[in-house]
């Protein structure tokens, strides 16, 4: 260093320190870089001044001081002064730069500035070169760039450095933060795209477990109005959000193409030309879709290039029923058949391989085989059950899922049964009221005429409209902390032999382990309205919210107890 200059290192530690500290805090990396260069050029009596960055395969100015603005100056990564500066890594001070070989002066010559010393430093972090200051032409003494004046401009250039490397991994991090945002918000989509299972005797269930966050699997349960019920499971090639979107595009397909299409394969051609006419990336699906007529005993289906269903039949052997027919979204115009299989009494297993390769301690995958094998052992149990069952023995302790776990089962019904009372909802009531007392009364009203419409007695609708109002008293209460002009939903729906009322609020989610009944001996307010609702329902329990939603409580009544039907 060359102490004996006026301008030593030590009298720039102040400007080392605050422009360091700055550096390190701020939030607007390029104004306070700007800023920061202001003052190097000042402190160093350096007529004009700027910052380079490496992007890709050049320096980039972002920064300017001085009588000339070159922001977005773009040169190749090795060219120039600075570029030297840059891949070799070392400060450069050059006294002359006519007579510098690296000096282009094709900016003083647009600009009519001249050129004459320049001092240039690189912003290096750990061996990485980020860029450089360059100082230009020195305004006093004998107009050169000394020592001391390389060491403060080093100095500074780290600390520049440091900054900029702290700001692009926080923007990273932000970044990650907001995708896995994203990922998560997707998720929920998914999943709230995934119908909910029915209580029994409806005959089709379904599960999904995802692999990831984001699952490129999907199945749904359609019930029409003429009786039948529509089902489909598919498995989209690939992972990722654009798995995820073309998944959601194709469940959508068949959501809405199933209403009008009574025949599947018929049904499967119409979603392959869709799916081809804006596929991309060479994706995918293959997928199962079909229907069980309303004798809850035929069932037509079509597979294009899925896994074989298993049909699985009491004290018979296991029939796999292989796709005759590649997956949709390749070749439009494909052909595709139907099949017609009888239950008598059986169930049609549909699944993807995240269930066949699962593997056991060996490496072995379960296949076909194992899987129909899970089944037969499972005995006399609940259709939802049945799969959740041979999913958790797919992730039991010892073996691996390496992809999303996605089941259906279609199950036969008794002659004597009636699929439509089963299978088709029957909306009786919808309310959107503000949580406010003065509108219980109004609920409470709708409430008994639902109840009427499926000839409920004067007990049990009493008893209903009274769980009813207790839950919406405890969402003002409790949910809301008070009246509030936000609103509450009331849907009550007949699903089979039970009468389904689903209460929606938008207050934060609640914790429903402290939701719970007092013993009747506790003498103090609150609590006995949880006692009441357990008692005199079939059913209460918390389901997933719709998409922005806080919280959703589905209580159930049983309409065949009372012996009477609508």
């Amino acid at each position: 260093m060359d102490s004996s200059h006026p301008h030593g290192l030590a009298e720039h530690l102040d400007l080392i320190a605050s422009m360091s500290l700055r550096f390190a805090t701020t939030k607007d990396l390029d104004t306070s870089l700007k800023h920061g260069l202001e003052r190097i050029a000042d402190a160093l009596d350096a007529e004009a001044a700027s910052l380079f960055l490496v992007e890709k395969a050049e320096l980039v100015c972002h920064a300017c001081a001085g009588p000339v603005d070159i922001t977005g100056l773009r040169i190749p990564l090795n060219s120039g002064i600075v570029g030297r500066t840059v891949s070799g890594r070392m400060t450069q001070s050059v006294l002359d730069v006519q007579n510098d070989p690296d000096f282009h002066a094709s900016v003083d010559s647009k600009t009519g500035f001249v050129t004459r010393s320049i001092l240039c430093a690189p912003m290096v972090v750990q061996s990485e070169a980020l860029g450089a200051i360059e100082l230009i032409n020195k305004k006093t003494g004998d107009g050169l760039f000394v020592l001391s004046d390389a060491r403060v401009l080093e100095a500074l250039s780290a600390a520049a450095a440091l900054a900029l490397l702290n700001a692009r991994m926080a923007q990273a991090l932000v970044e990650q933060e907001r995708l896995q945002r994203e990922m998560e918000l997707a998720a929920q989509i998914q999943q709230s795209l995934l119908p909910e299972n029915r209580p029994a005797p409806f005959p089709i269930a379904g599960l999904g477990r995802p692999f990831r966050e984001v699952a490129g699997d999907f199945y749904d349960i359609l019930p029409l109005t003429d009786g039948r019920i529509g089902f489909c499971l598919g498995d989209v090639s690939g992972k990722g959000m654009d798995a995820a979107l073309l998944m959601a595009k194709t469940a959508s397909l068949f959501r809405s193409l199933a209403k009008d299409e009574r025949d599947p394969a018929l049904l499967m051609a119409r979603i392959n030309d869709e799916l081809c006419e804006t596929a991309s990336q060479g994706k995918f699906v293959t997928l199962v879709a079909g229907f069980l007529d309303a004798s809850g005993q035929r069932v037509v289906f079509a597979n294009a290039g899925h896994e074989p269903p298993l049909l699985i039949r009491p004290g018979q052997e296991p029939i796999s029923l292989p796709a005759p027919a590649p997956p949709v979204g390749i070749l439009p115009a494909t052909v595709f058949e139907s099949e017609e299989v009888m239950l008598d009494g059986g169930v049609l297993y549909v699944f993807t391989d995240g269930l066949t390769e699962s593997t056991g301690g060996n490496g072995e995958m379960l296949g076909a085989e194992g899987v129909a094998a899970l089944i037969c052992r499972q005995g006399e149990l609940p259709l939802a059950d049945r799969l959740s069952d041979l999913a958790d023995s797919a992730m039991a302790p010892g073996r691996a899922v390496h992809d999303d776990l996605t089941l259906l089962a279609v199950a036969g019904l008794p002659p004597s049964a009636d699929i439509r009372a089963i299978s088709v909802p029957q909306c009786l009531a919808h309310l959107n009221v503000p949580a406010t007392p003065d509108r219980l009364k109004l609920v409470r009203r709708v409430v008994a005429e639902a109840a009427d419409l499926v000839r409920l007695s004067e007990e049990k609708k009493g008893d209903l409209v009274l769980a009813i109002d207790e839950a919406l008293q405890n969402i003002i209460r409790h949910a809301y902390g008070g009246p509030t002009a936000k609103p509450v939903d009331i849907d009550i729906v007949r699903e089979g032999d039970m009468l389904v009322a689903r209460i929606t609020d938008y207050a934060p989610p609640v914790d429903q382990s402290r939701i719970r009944p007092r013993a009747l001996d506790d003498i103090r307010p609150g609590g006995l309205g949880t006692y009441f609702i357990q008692t005199v329902l079939d059913g209460h329990e918390f389901e997933e919210p719709p998409p922005g939603a806080g919280n959703r409580l589905k209580l159930s009544l049983r309409i065949a107890s009372e012996g009477t039907q609508p």
